[in-house]
């Protein structure tokens, strides 16, 4: 994939850069107590950023940042961090492990600035390959409206350029000068962990340099440079990784089935169809639960209405599953995932089948064979960071007679490496209501296709 290649280019290059920085070994006696500078800084701002990709000229945005305050001395002050909403696709997911379900709820670089520029402030901004973190901080700023008057003259310090004075790793990447200064480094490509390793590193440089260290003039640069102020801007909450982790995962469907009406005339078609198209590919995007709970609130079912129409849609599966007698590990597999999703207790799958076995079909759903019918001429859009290559997924439609292409509203399905993509293409799809779907879902719908069944 293109992706990987440009990674794996720019690791390379950050491993072969040579250094102008003079290598010095240090000595037992560099290792003495560090002693503060005579600097006047507040310290060091440990930053580190996971991106939507590597070039913020070409509108990749950042998706995580984190800074560690460190002291003069080397003590760890303070630790921040937060996931940031891009405003767009999240970018390659496989590497950051941020998805665009992750970043929903999360702050706006614009929402967080007046904390992160109030933590730089007075201090030497240092990160592993600063240069890189440094271009997606300034863009951010610019792209909220805040100028650096002299982006040259940031007062900055990467590690990186400084290993080969302090550490003999095998390469300048974090992970192998942090093996190298018996630093432990934890939960690498999070913005925290790295920022955390980072902070740990430049104490390793302080203890082997007596005082002051070698780039005591970025020190003096740090008093007097000012960043530009946020007044105005008010201070967002942070969403930590742990934050989205520890969330219940059916939260929504508490909006579903709390604080409607307890009676009412059930619209129970029009709720059954939306949730079939939304389970199309056995997974409930933000926008879908939205829609749930949207025609469940206009159709005024009442929560025990709601509830049961989910168990009766589980039993409908049940019925597809056992038309042949027999319930595969697939089967069994995707019932318990809907089940799951629905917010069922872990044994509304055996009680769906022994349902069905039993021949209940009291208050039974009919499933339509397909919710999506895929015809010659129809364009399917790909939008996301895939997990099979985009021209590939391009050269099995073409096979089908299927076209790609921008979003329009004649677009017959979307295909995402997330469901809750920011992209442009998404959103654009959801004003549409086009249905968007993971790349597993289609997959099955092409090999349906495929045999002839679609």
């Amino acid at each position: 994939m293109r992706k990987p290649r440009l990674v794996d280019r720019a690791i390379r290059m950050l491993t072969s850069f040579k250094n102008e920085t003079p290598e010095r070994e240090a000595s037992s006696a560099d290792r003495a107590p560090i002693s503060p500078t005579p600097s006047a800084t507040r310290g060091y701002a440990v930053l580190d950023v996971e991106t939507t990709g590597l070039n913020p000229a070409r509108m990749d945005r950042i998706v995580e940042i984190a800074i560690v305050l460190v002291s003069d001395d080397g003590r760890i002050e303070e630790e921040w961090s937060t996931l940031v909403n891009p405003q767009r696709d999240v970018g390659p997911t496989r590497i950051h492990g941020i998805t665009a379900t992750d970043v929903l709820a999360a702050p706006t670089f614009q929402d967080v600035m007046g904390r992160v520029l109030g933590l730089l402030e007075g201090r030497v901004l240092v990160a592993h390959n600063a240069d890189f973190d440094v271009r997606f901080l300034l863009a951010e700023l610019r792209q909220a409206g805040k100028e650096v008057a002299d982006p040259t003259r940031v007062p900055q310090l990467c590690t990186m350029r400084w290993s080969t004075a302090f550490v003999s790793s095998s390469s300048r990447r974090l992970i192998d000068c942090c093996a190298a200064a018996g630093v432990d480094l934890t939960n690498a490509h999070t913005a925290a962990g790295d920022a955390r390793a980072t902070a740990e590193l430049l104490r390793h440089y302080l203890r082997a340099s007596p005082p002051p260290p070698p780039w005591q003039d970025v020190m003096h640069q740090a008093v007097a440079y000012r960043w530009p102020t946020a007044a105005g801007f008010g201070e967002a909450l942070a969403r930590s990784r742990a934050q989205v982790v520890s969330e219940p995962k059916h939260a929504w469907l508490e909006r579903v089935v709390s604080h409607m009406p307890r009676a009412g005339d059930a619209q129970v078609d029009s709720y059954l169809a939306v949730l079939e198209m939304a389970l199309l590919d056995g997974f409930l995007a933000e926008h879908e639960k939205e829609a749930l709970v949207e025609t469940a609130q206009n159709s005024g079912l009442d929560r025990d209405t709601v509830l049961d129409l989910h168990k009766r849609y589980l039993r409908a599966m049940g019925e597809v599953a056992l038309e042949d007698g027999v319930v595969t590990e697939s089967e069994r597999a995707d019932l318990k995932g809907v089940a799951a999703l629905l917010g069922l207790p872990s044994d509304a799958v055996k009680q769906a089948l022994e349902a069905v076995r039993e021949g209940s079909h009291e208050g039974a759903y009919a499933l339509s064979a397909s919710a999506i019918q895929l015809e010659a001429g129809d364009r399917v859009v790909f939008t996301g960071d895939m997990n099979r290559a985009r021209d590939e997924w391009e050269r099995d439609i073409r096979r089908f007679g299927l076209e790609t292409g921008g979003v329009t509203k004649a677009t017959k399905i979307v295909v995402a490496g997330d469901p809750n993509s920011l992209s442009g293409k998404a959103a654009k799809a959801r004003t549409y209501g086009i249905p968007i779907v993971t790349e597993s879902a289609f997959a099955r719908l092409l090999e349906k296709q495929g045999s002839g069944q679609a």
